[in-house]
């Protein structure tokens, strides 16, 4: 039975708000979740699980010589995703004695929250962790489209599947959450074509990573077009037709769907948030000090406070902003943040960019090896890929690892560790690694400081 009053009120049952709940439990308080969408939010119902296992089994698939549809990829999906929404997350309410209320919260004053037609009581504190959506861009015509029935989005696509009539499909947005996208309905057997309005692919990441998915995504069908601002959305019978603006003037493309891929941003409307003095970035953030305090009394994390918005990155907001709500003093640490991007093959990253370093310290040392020289690369028979470390030339510190490979979101974690131990490029080249490994790899960008790593045997010094 539900209490009039709690210790901790945790708004949004995704990653922030379980860790939020878990630390708040775990520390003593008496804690109520109230949570409007399904348990584990985004990542485990829409996004992470079901899109990262349509990917393995479409890889899977391929490399077998087999052809599974996107229904049978999505079949599987859906099954993990509940099985993991009942076990980390509907069982684990009831082991740490955290009661639970469904439906849409709102702060009506400091001190007192509304969901599901009742009034409860926070003695400590709320945590705003309600997450945030496909962001919908103002192009004309994108709203009718919608109403039409003609736009996908993550939720849509993961959560009722695909539309039945849906033969091909146009991609806005070529960033993590474009490209994995279209290489999913690339190899789903649908024509794609990818709109991308920066004039490359991942465009906050390396050079090299939108070259190199350009070419992924190229050799598995997708046709990539860059440098194209969508003008406007109109359909046309059964499809729908974008018109777009590129360097050489402007063009269309006609699909079944339209999957936006544009970004995302949190639904905080009717969450009461002028009753308890929060305040809403100009770009529809919640505003956080270093504490993740939003104002006093109220915390919020994850992706409804914008920043770097990763799972395990709002899973570790979700902790700090109970353990200050708490009575702690902690502050989050971003300087070490590794991220992928699960394409096959992978691509991922930790630390600065060539460009970004020289920003910084105005001089930068980078050594970039193709995967061709990767003997495990090699042998798992991919020729498409690199590694790129970024290296302070003044400490021979290493600064920033990237990487597109097979299993790069596994080996990004040995980059990390080198960052956050202050390693420098020697320091790698005399740590020994397993032959043959994607890892190894790190080592052969380290090595390509000081010599021609094409002119070695394949197992390293």
């Amino acid at each position: 039975m539900l209490r009039s009053e709690y210790d901790i009120i945790v708004i949004g049952g995704g990653a922030a708000g379980f860790s939020a709940v878990v630390a708040a439990a775990e520390g003593g308080a008496s804690v109520l979740l109230v949570s409007e969408g399904p348990l584990g939010g985004t990542c485990v119902n829409f996004g992470c699980v079901p899109s990262k296992h349509v990917l393995y089994n479409l890889a899977t698939a391929r490399k077998a010589g087999l052809k599974i549809s996107l229904s049978e990829a999505l079949e599987g999906a859906r099954k993990v995703s509940e099985t993991l929404r009942k076990e980390k997350y509907e069982s684990l309410l009831d082991s740490l004695g955290v009661d639970y209320l469904k439906g849409r919260a709102r702060f009506k004053a400091p001190g007192v929250v509304e969901a599901h037609g009742r009034e409860v009581r926070y003695r400590k504190a709320a945590i705003i962790a309600v997450g945030a959506r496909t962001w919908r861009p103002p192009i004309p015509g994108l709203k009718e489209a919608e109403e039409a029935g003609r736009i996908l989005d993550n939720e849509r696509l993961f959560g009722e599947g695909p539309p039945p009539d849906m033969e091909s499909v146009a991609v806005i947005g070529g960033r993590a959450q474009g490209v994995e996208a279209a290489q999913i309905f690339a190899r789903s057997g649908l024509k794609t074509v990818l709109l991308q309005r920066s004039g490359r692919l991942l465009p906050r990441d390396e050079p090299e990573a939108g070259v190199y998915m350009k070419r992924v995504l190229e050799g598995d069908g997708v046709e990539v077009r860059t440098s194209a601002r969508p003008l406007r959305v109109e359909s046309v019978g059964g499809a729908v037709r974008i018109d777009y603006e590129t360097p050489q003037g402007p063009t269309s493309v006609e699909a079944s769907y339209i999957y936006l891929a544009t970004g995302r941003k949190p639904v905080l409307d009717g969450l009461g948030l002028e009753n308890v003095g929060v305040r809403v970035s100009s770009d529809g953030f919640i505003v956080v000090d270093e504490k993740l305090m939003a104002s006093p009394g109220i915390y919020a994390a994850g992706d409804c406070i914008g920043g770097i918005q990763l799972e395990p990155v709002a899973a570790r907001e979700g902790y700090v902003a109970a353990l200050n709500a708490l009575g702690s003093n902690v502050e989050m640490d971003y300087t070490v943040i590794p991220r992928a991007v699960f394409t096959d093959p992978e691509f991922a990253s930790v630390g600065l960019t060539e460009r970004e370093l020289a920003r910084k310290l105005g001089v930068c040392a980078c050594r970039t090896v193709d995967i061709t020289q990767i003997p495990r690369a090699r042998i798992m028979g991919y020729e498409t890929g690199f590694v790129k470390m970024v290296v302070d030339p003044r400490t021979k510190k290493v600064a920033g690892i990237h990487m597109m490979a097979p299993q790069a979101a596994e080996a990004i974690h040995e980059a990390a560790f080198i960052l956050k131990a202050g390693m420098t490029v020697d320091d790698v080249i005399d740590t020994v690694h397993i032959f043959p490994s994607i890892s190894e790899g790190i080592k052969y960008a380290a090595l390509a400081f000081y010599r021609d790593v094409s002119k070695m045997p394949c197992c390293l010094l």
